[in-house]
């Protein structure tokens, strides 16, 4: 009487023996999630490989402990050179952090990730010789 078969979930007060090798956690594709669910739940997303939990509003991903594999590429500025390669794709401006001169950059009016996320494109050009580097891997989860 340790859980209920047909829906999965532990009884009250129940401890799983010391001896068991695992223990089979809810999964599915994001497209599968529950309608309603509770405060705390913990599934196993399919489509993105990786164990989330529902904090009383959204789904969120947990964390996963290590290092994350972080990029630095460096340009220079032209003056007229308005969009750089980057080495490894990024999803979003939100996932680089950006100097210009040393100077941070704020993405909002200043750059877009374009080119389907290979690409940092300014709204102004980078002057002559001005060091450019952007820091991007920071939505990487380590050992993947």
């Amino acid at each position: 009487m340790a859980t209920n078969p047909s829906s999965g979930q532990f009884l009250k007060n129940y401890r799983i023996p010391s001896s068991t090798s695992s223990v089979v956690i809810p999964g599915g594709a994001t497209a599968d999630r529950p309608t309603a669910p509770t405060f705390g739940s913990f599934r196993f997303n399919t489509s993105t490989g990786g164990m989330e939990y529902f904090d009383g509003t959204v789904f969120k991903s947990v964390g996963v402990a290590g290092e994350a594999n972080l990029v630095v590429d460096a340009f220079t500025g032209d003056g007229s050179t308005l969009s750089f390669t980057l080495s490894t794709s990024v999803s979003d401006e939100d996932q680089v952090i950006t100097f210009v001169s040393n100077i941070y950059q704020q993405p909002v009016g200043v750059y877009t990730i374009t080119g389907g996320g290979n690409d940092i494109t300014f709204s102004a050009a980078p002057l002559d010789a001005e060091p450019i580097h952007v820091i991007h891997g920071l939505g990487t989860v380590p050992g993947t």
